[in-house]
């Protein structure tokens, strides 16, 4: 079963994006481009293989019986523990990560420098306005899909199946350690980017595991993974938005 879900983790988390990044001639897919197309492309090459390889494993390729489909990547409804769940383990991480901004430093930025010429967008005629409204859609769709992708790979197949075969810590603790190597390749990839300092490296890896442990608790002590969905969609919030 783990050979199972090492191979599905590593072709959906690195095999894919490895070769876009060999044809492109790039690190981490290779292409200075805009950000629409670069997220066009990470839905492409990692989160659609995410949402998608698990639930093609467990259906075909899986050594048990598989019984219910939901029941197996945890996507079922808990009611308001699923609520009270995902937000506790936000206002947690939150707490963390600014600890850690405080107590180390400011993280690598996740995103490519800004150009001299980049000023916004100035909402002054009708098509401004459905410019904005555009980007605003494809924000939430590139959300939508990226927290189905990973919440579906990571706290629901894969910590979902392991708690089931090897217990609780072993699922949870492989779900954290999957997740962050499955961000490594852009770490390294904007932290050239950057020039980013041993500090910043540091605080970045402290924030992103810190991030793992919530969304891990937040699926074991709701009991579904809506519970670190609803945590995974408001750190998107604060990360666009705040």
């Amino acid at each position: 079963m783990l050979r199972r879900i090492l191979a599905v983790w590593l072709l959906a988390n690195l095999g894919m994006a490895g070769l876009a990044s060999c044809i492109a001639g790039g690190w981490y897919l290779g292409w200075q481009v805009t950000p629409a197309v670069g997220m066009l492309v990470e839905l492409c090459f990692i989160m659609i293989p995410n949402a998608v390889l698990p639930i093609v494993v467990q259906r075909y390729w899986w050594p048990e019986p598989m019984g219910d489909l939901r029941d197996a990547v945890g996507w079922r409804w808990s009611g308001w523990r699923c609520i009270v769940a995902g937000v506790g383990a936000f206002l947690v991480a939150v707490l963390l990560t600014t600890g850690i901004t405080r107590w180390v430093g400011p993280s690598v930025p996740y995103h490519l420098p800004q150009t001299a010429s980049g000023g916004g967008i100035a909402v002054d005629q009708p098509s401004d306005t459905l410019k904005l409204l555009g980007i605003l859609v494809g924000l939430l769709v590139f959300v939508v899909i990226t927290v189905a992708g990973e919440e579906t790979m990571f706290r629901g197949w894969i910590q979902t199946q392991v708690d089931n075969r090897y217990g609780a810590w072993a699922g949870f603790l492989l779900a954290v350690l999957l997740f962050g190597l499955r961000h490594l390749p852009a770490d390294i990839f904007y932290a050239n980017i950057w020039g980013a300092t041993p500090r910043m490296w540091l605080a970045r890896q402290f924030q992103l595991y810190a991030a793992a442990i919530c969304l891990g608790l937040a699926r074991h002590f709701g009991r579904s993974t809506y519970a670190s969905a609803i945590m995974h969609v408001l750190l998107f919030g604060v990360v666009l938005f705040g």
